[in-house]
């Protein structure tokens, strides 16, 4: 089979089963399109026993060029035309553009009086006598849209305002191809206006509000047809899984306007909304809600029990707590199922909250958050520590504390979670040997951690660690830790120093009897001679 190729769109259509064994065959020579409709010019040729020629334009009229157009249209777009069944080509036929002889013969007095699945044909040596080659126009109409769950603002109205701008039109559906307009009877929410934002400007904005800005003039929808109104809208569950009618018919009153705005600029950063200030045991709390950008608007966690059960450590390394909401700014969204997969790595697939409560301010995620206790001393050492020289090796042991950005402390959770690798590197970086020992922790000798200290679990480190800061951990949740009740409590170990005895003793030395031993306590050097603590003994 031969065809022109001057588009590359190279679609060949064969019409089978005609009488004779006689076969319509296509090449495409003019297409063009202005995304409503798709113009195709076809040039015709046909198959006779296993020969084939061109096909002349006498004895074919319009009705059967609308016929022939249908058929390439069903089998060139079966996938839409079987979607939207009320889309129909429609077919002429032409001599507004260029024919080409590709064959050395050709069929003339074409009869299709029988149907389209019967036509007759004689063989001649050209078309010059028989109304030149045929050739057929094809008008195609495109659809506006495909999916039925698409929704966008039509003509929408930009707005710049500081720091962002609003996008502000009438929504229209898709139904059958094309789009149909929203009627203002329709209750727009949440979750519908984070559909229309989202497909309206393809994922970047998701929040919004129904309405128009003060002082915004809408502009009217552009519209294919607009004999058909959508009375009916909603997207139960899902902002993928919207939903309309099509009626025949108008609005009473008018069509549904919907805003989508960018009032911030997306970032994983959360501040405390409505917060207030109170102080508890000489330490300040900060309550209030946390909020952050996504989709250029403002976004809370919905507290309905889905959420990763770390993030309010991780928002603000606090505790939860009841607070009463004041308002909600404009446009804001929710959000379910937020999870973490580590200390600050939050946000991480969330979902739209689609309970209707979390809109209303009735299941608002509430923090008491506090700065911690300031640590200006070392990055890292071991709090409230015991030492002990004993043969020769210098035993330290108390709680491990890090002191992040000279802003607050943070402590390991004594729950079984770390590596031992880990906790032998914590050793090395603070000078010892590279070996550790859990203890148990005794508050009356270790006491507990700075107020406001922040726990961890999973405490871990790559082979390839520089520093403390190359580990990995993830913040506690266990309300014992959080409590000061399950310090880890740490022992490292190193050579002890060795002191060199002064060239000139002084007359009041006394040599160290074998076997002493040397406490310090918080920094503070107490001795203890064996031999004198048995001369009291036996004294008493």
């Amino acid at each position: 089979m031969k065809y022109s190729d001057f588009l590359s769109l190279l679609v060949l259509l064969l019409l089978t089963g005609f009488a004779n064994s006689q076969n319509f065959q296509f090449s495409y020579i003019h297409y063009e399109t202005d995304n409503i409709t798709a113009t195709f010019g076809l040039q015709l040729e046909a198959t006779y026993s296993s020969t084939t020629g061109d096909v002349c334009a006498n004895g074919i009229d319009n009705s059967l060029a609308n016929l022939l157009c249908q058929e390439f249209y069903h089998e060139t777009y079966g996938a839409i035309s079987s979607i939207f069944p009320a889309i129909q080509a429609t077919g002429t036929v032409t001599t507004e553009y260029t024919t080409y002889m590709m064959n050395s013969i050709a069929f003339g007095d074409i009869d299709c009086s029988a149907g389209i699945d019967a036509c007759t044909g004689n063989l001649k040596a050209n078309c010059n006598s028989d109304g030149g080659l045929l050739a057929v126009k094809c008008i195609i109409p495109l659809p506006e849209c495909y999916d039925s769950s698409q929704v966008i603002l039509s003509n929408p109205a930009n707005t710049t305002i500081p720091g962002g701008y609003y996008l502000t039109g009438h929504p229209v559906t898709c139904n059958n191809g094309n789009f149909t307009p929203i009627c203002s009877s329709v209750n727009i929410g949440p979750i519908e206006r984070v559909a229309i934002c989202g497909f309206t400007t393809t994922g970047v904005l998701n929040g919004g509000f129904n309405g128009a800005p003060s002082g915004v003039t809408v502009p009217p929808p552009t519209l294919r047809y607009n004999s058909t109104v959508s009375n009916q809208f909603s997207c139960p569950g899902s902002y993928l899984n919207c939903s309309a009618n099509s009626v025949m018919g108008s609005c009473p009153n008018g069509y549904a306007t919907v805003t989508c705005q960018k009032v911030c600029a997306d970032s994983d950063n959360s501040t405390l909304f409505n917060n207030q200030t109170t102080v508890v045991d000489g330490i300040n709390y900060y309550i209030g809600i946390p909020q952050f950008c996504a989709g250029g608007t403002y976004a809370r966690v919905c507290n309905d029990g889905t959420n990763y059960h770390g993030y309010g450590s991780i928002f603000c390394r606090g505790a939860g707590f009841a607070y009463p909401v004041q308002w909600v700014p404009q446009g804001i969204i929710y959000l379910s199922n937020f999870t973490c997969s580590g200390d600050e790595n939050c946000d991480e697939n969330p979902s739209f909250a689609t309970n209707p409560q979390c809109y209303t301010g009735q299941l608002e995620t509430i923090l008491r958050c506090s700065p911690g206790t300031p640590c200006n001393g070392s990055k890292l050492y071991l709090h409230n520590n015991m030492t002990r020289i004993v043969n020769g090796r210098e035993i330290v042991s108390g709680i491990p504390l890090n002191c992040i950005d000279g802003a607050f402390y943070a402590s390991l959770c004594n729950d079984g979670s770390h590596t031992q690798a880990g906790l032998n590197y914590l050793c090395q970086s603070m000078g010892f040997d590279n070996t550790s020992v859990i203890l148990s922790h005794d508050s009356s000798v270790y006491g507990t951690a700075p107020v406001g200290t922040a726990y961890y679990s999973s405490f871990s480190c790559p082979p390839n660690a520089n520093t403390v800061d190359d580990c990995d951990a993830l913040s506690s949740t266990n309300q014992q830790c959080l409590a000061g009740t399950m310090d880890l409590v740490l022992q490292c170990s190193r050579a002890a120093p060795i002191v060199t005895p002064s060239a000139t003793p002084s007359a009041t030395t006394t040599p160290t009897p074998s076997g002493s031993t040397t406490v310090l306590a918080n920094g503070v050097t107490v001795s203890v001679l064996v031999a004198l603590i048995l001369a009291v003994l036996l004294l008493s």
